[in-house]
C-alpha cells in the first residue's frame, strides 16, 4: 500500500508540467509536507541522513538548535551532490533540509565561501517568469525577460520568495525541488517551511558555503 502512495500523490499534485504556475509550486510543496508531517519527528540526525531515500526525499530534519537565532554564529551548507542543505547555529546543525540547485552544463551553482548581500521576503526574478495579460491571466511559461511579448502581454517575474542573494545574481529562495538532480537556473531554491526558518536565522554577511 505504502508503495502506492507516492504515485497517487503525484498524479493528484502534480498538475500539467506547461501550466505549472508558482502557485501550483506551493500548493503542492504544502499539500506534499502536510501528508508526510508525520515523519518529521523522532530521528536523531544519524538516523536522518543514514535512512536510505535521504538523498531523494523531502523530508527536512531540525535539531534543538533550531530553538536558537544567533546570525553572527549562524551559516549554510549547500551540498550539491545530496542536493541538501544545512543549516548550522552556534557549530550545530540545526536543520537539514532539500534544495535544487543550477543545471549542469552552464547553469551549475558556483563553490566557493560566499555572504549573503541581500534578503527579501517577497522577490520575483528580473529575468526568469511567463508572459500575462491585463487581468494577470498566463499567456505563455518559462519566458525570459529579454523575449518579446505577444500583443497586450507583459513579463512576470517568477516569485522567488524569502530571497537571500550571496553571488551575483544568484541566491537562495522558495521554489519547485521536485527534480532533484539540478534543474534551476543556477540559484537554490527550497521548499517553504525551510526557506522561512532560513531567512528568519541567517541575515546579510552570513556565510553561505556551496560544496
Amino acid at each position: 500500500m505504502k508503495k502506492l502512495l507516492l504515485p497517487l500523490l503525484l498524479a493528484v499534485l502534480l498538475p500539467s508540467a506547461c501550466k505549472m504556475t508558482d502557485e501550483d509550486y506551493y500548493r503542492m510543496g504544502d499539500e506534499w509536507d502536510e501528508a508526510v508531517k508525520d515523519k518529521k519527528v523522532g530521528y536523531t540526525y544519524e538516523d536522518f541522513v543514514s535512512s536510505p531515500g535521504y538523498r531523494t526525499s523531502r523530508d527536512y530534519w531540525r535539531g534543538a538548535a533550531i530553538e536558537r537565532t544567533d546570525p553572527a554564529d549562524s551559516h549554510v551548507e549547500i551540498l550539491l551532490k545530496e542536493q541538501r542543505g544545512r543549516l548550522f547555529i552556534n557549530g550545530e546543525i540545526a536543520m537539514d533540509f532539500p534544495v535544487c540547485t543550477g543545471r549542469i552544463g552552464g547553469s551549475e551553482t558556483p563553490k566557493g565561501s560566499f555572504r549573503i548581500t541581500e534578503k527579501k521576503e517577497e522577490h520575483r526574478s528580473s529575468r526568469y517568469g511567463c508572459f500575462v495579460d491585463a487581468e494577470d491571466n498566463l499567456v505563455k511559461a518559462n519566458v525570459t525577460s529579454s523575449q518579446k511579448p505577444p500583443a497586450g502581454a507583459f513579463f512576470k517575474g517568477s516569485k522567488m520568495d524569502y530571497w537571500m542573494r550571496f553571488n551575483g545574481a544568484i541566491g537562495i529562495h522558495v521554489g519547485n525541488i521536485i527534480e532533484r538532480e539540478g534543474e534551476s537556473h543556477g540559484c537554490v531554491r527550497l521548499p517553504v517551511e525551510p526557506a522561512e526558518i532560513l531567512f528568519s536565522k541567517l541575515d546579510v554577511g552570513s556565510r553561505v558555503i556551496v560544496k
